[in-house]
């Protein structure tokens, strides 16, 4: 990635790494301090009975482990026995700055990143900013970078909120691993801290409704897709990133309530025409980008297929940001009622979680972004 503004310009990022944006606002600021009590003996991460839950006092980070899963040779994400999704129930208050997702064995030793297929982090009790599903914390590819955030920008946790973890591994290498384990890092700013930091909120949009697939086909030309939600509250964006696939033209956010366009990208492409990554867009020296409430957004994405053939599932479209809310503002909860909150349950957890083992002949795994 290589930076061309560092406050008010683009960064590249890697395609699946739509989410990771966020460590781009970790600029020079002075370290917070504070600090609490916890138990100072090291972080389990090998053997059987690992924690889901740790703290590392050293290091200043909550740590979520997983179940462990076997990884046979050679294997799919479909072909691998996924480990149900994971509730985490944090045991501080105070603010995240940031995330950092490592694979180990049952040994504890670091496995290859390439047996990553996705990872997500969502906060159940938090609803969307533009649609009622579950808040997005963070996102994670095999070829995603740590998330850190400066310890003065933070996002603001209590004591006993749950967070929720899915993965799906796969392993494109040529050696078998048993009892691999998905660890979330995320450093962590206490509640004493001083000075105390900034409150920001992540937020998600895609081009296709919420808590259903996001792929679609690409028919010969050219082609639009677009989604739209209402901010139930407004404040100002800090940093926004995409994600979009091969022969897209432009990711484009638009306010509907006031006809203009906020902001728009286009892919970054390789000298074949591919697509090799996405700008990473930062409005630091402009304070933000103003998102107002009760205001109509909608995402879009516009391709434009060079082929004779449709191309099937072979678009998305995707955007990823955080936003610091209006100082009056609350952020909304999630309605665990509302129909797209039972169905991102569904479509995310459930049925993941029925997925049937690999091993009797069925499909197991999922692949939901």
């Amino acid at each position: 990635m290589t930076p061309v503004n560092r406050f008010g310009g683009r960064r590249a990022l890697p395609r699946r790494a739509a989410f990771a944006l966020m460590c781009g606002v970790a600029v020079g600021l002075t370290a917070c301090r504070g600090s609490i009590e916890a138990d100072p003996a090291p972080v389990l991460l090998a053997g059987d009975d690992v924690p889901a839950v740790q703290y590392d006092a050293d290091r200043r980070e909550l740590v979520l482990a997983m179940d462990p899963v076997d990884l046979p040779a050679d294997a799919g994400h479909d072909a691998v026995r996924q480990a149900p999704a994971l509730t985490a129930h944090l045991p501080y208050e105070g603010w995240l700055n940031g995330y950092t997702v490592e694979v180990v064995d049952h040994n504890g030793k670091a496995v290859p990143r390439a047996t990553i297929h996705h990872v997500n982090i969502m906060a159940p009790e938090r609803r969307e900013l533009f649609s009622e599903i579950m808040q997005r914390v963070g996102a994670v590819g095999a070829e995603t970078a740590p998330v850190r955030l400066p310890r003065l920008i933070g996002y603001p946790i209590r004591a006993g909120e749950p967070l929720i973890v899915i993965a799906e591994l796969h392993n494109p290498t040529a050696q078998a691993y048993e009892g691999v384990r998905v660890v979330v890092r995320m450093p962590h700013t206490p509640a004493n801290a001083w000075p105390k930091p900034i409150a920001v909120q992540p937020f998600y949009l895609d081009v296709t409704p919420p808590a259903a697939p996001h792929s679609f086909d690409l028919p010969p030309g050219k082609t639009e897709v677009g989604w739209e939600g209402v901010a139930p509250v407004g404040g100002r964006i800090l940093g926004m990133g995409g994600h979009l696939h091969d022969h897209a033209v432009e990711l484009r956010f638009e306010d509907l309530t006031e006809n203009r366009v906020v902001w728009r990208t286009a892919p970054i492409l390789g000298e074949d025409g591919r697509l090799v990554g996405m700008p990473q867009d930062l409005f630091l020296l402009r304070l933000g980008l103003p998102v107002h409430a009760g205001h109509r957004y909608r995402l879009v994405a516009v391709y434009d297929n060079p082929t004779a053939d449709t191309l099937v599932d072979g678009g998305m479209g995707a955007l990823g940001g955080i936003i610091a809310p209006s100082r009056d503002a609350v952020w909304p909860t999630a309605d665990p009622e509302h129909p797209e909150y039972l169905a991102d349950i569904a479509y995310r957890i459930t049925d993941r979680d029925r997925a049937p083992d690999p091993a009797a002949g069925g499909q197991g795994g999922h692949s939901h972004h």
